[in-house]
């Protein structure tokens, strides 16, 4: 990306693109201008709809494979553009509060599809933020359409992250070093160099969340344990996951969910929070009811009717299992410093994100085992 991006003084722009370089400062100034602290965007109750607009953003780009909506409010007015700015870095501190590569990941594919499809067909300023993230590019009219190209250098370094053979250095015609982006069967030329951009701003914003997460400490986190455990919640229970929330063995199973199984089969009185927790983190595992009703069978109030009827409850309520602060607060933490390796992991602020790790922990270790089994240099002589 050039060191010194171009000049965009357009708040409607700004706030359109508010993951842009120059929409920072534009940022900086809507927080000082209407006198706006982190603590306020966090907490002010008059921020609220800012804040379910930037939780939005975030569960969407979770959800969704083709991204964020591109819905945005009316930038005409300073409400609306003001929305729009803090929304997206709401979102942001939400996606990197998780301290969960996947969110960030998916957080910045999302953000990039949703500027992918404005950029396609934004004729105004697409130059301006093509020259953002771009060494140089370069246009001519041919048969009346405006044809773009750009350096060999930014190709070659973006095209293979997209599958396709128009993307193949081959298949694109090339003069002096610059490689044209011509119409394809269903885009047109401007069109497709926005899809190359997409890379730059994902790989952009990936960078960026990378640098926030070094900074954001355990008070802040856990300022943003709500809207973090919602979102953990979607991405758990997202099918397409790498790691699937419904493989998750019982060796998988956080403490706190496993000390709640243990208290109440013993006949213990667990306390309301720890029961609520313990239901909703069954369905987020995508534990059946049946199952999970058998968990509360030694509970000294245990009622068939009732129970079903709470677990069914929480289940058709999707309600979001509570994070390792609100458990620490609860008196439903079971970890000290030092008994369990993965909830002593600083970024580790999420029941479901102890998932997470067992599960990569334990495929990882496989690929190990069957590496060696494979190597001959492991064989015994």
């Amino acid at each position: 990306m050039p060191l010194r991006p171009p000049l965009i003084e357009d708040a409607k722009v700004l706030a359109r693109y508010p993951f842009l370089p120059q929409s920072a400062e534009n940022t900086r100034t809507i927080l000082s201008d209407n006198g706006i602290s982190m603590e306020d965007l966090l907490s002010a109750a008059w921020l609220s709809d800012i804040r379910r607009k930037g939780d939005m953003r975030v569960k969407e780009s979770v959800l969704h494979d083709d991204g964020i909506e591109q819905r945005s409010g009316d930038l005409s007015t300073e409400l609306g553009r003001m929305s729009e700015s803090l929304s997206f870095l709401y979102a942001m501190m939400v996606a990197c509060a998780t301290f969960d590569e996947r969110v960030t990941a998916r957080w910045a594919e999302g953000e990039s599809t949703r500027a992918d499809k404005l950029l396609g067909s934004d004729v105004q300023i697409f130059e301006k933020v093509a020259t953002t993230y771009l060494s140089n590019i370069q246009s001519e009219i041919k048969n009346g359409e405006t044809i773009y190209s750009i350096p060999l250098t930014d190709f070659i370094e973006l095209s293979p992250r997209i599958s396709g053979d128009y993307w193949r250095l081959p298949n694109r015609p090339m003069s002096d070093g610059w490689v044209e982006m011509g119409p394809s069967n269903s885009e047109n030329s401007q069109q497709r160099l926005a899809r190359l951009i997409k890379e730059r701003i994902r790989e952009d914003l990936r960078k960026r969340c990378d640098e926030r997460m070094e900074k954001i400490d355990e008070e802040f986190a856990e300022r943003l344990s709500e809207p973090v455990g919602a979102v953990l919640t979607i991405l758990q229970s997202r099918s397409t996951l790498d790691f699937e929330a419904g493989e998750a063995t019982r060796s998988d199973w956080p403490p706190c969910m496993e000390i709640a199984i243990k208290e109440l089969s013993m006949g213990e009185n667990v306390n309301h929070s720890g029961r609520v927790f313990l239901a909703a983190i069954s369905a987020a595992l995508g534990i059946e009811q049946e199952q999970c009703a058998s968990f509360f069978q030694g509970a000294p109030d245990y009622n068939p009717e009732t129970t079903r009827y709470q677990i069914g409850h929480v289940y058709d309520r999707e309600y979001t299992p509570a994070g390792c602060s609100r458990l620490k607060m609860d008196g439903r933490c079971p970890v000290s410093p030092g008994d369990d390796p993965i909830c002593d992991k600083p970024k580790m602020k999420h029941p479901l994100s102890y998932v997470w790790w067992k599960q990569r922990d334990r495929s990882q270790a496989e690929e190990a085992s069957e590496s060696n089994e494979e190597s001959p240099e492991s064989a015994n002589p």
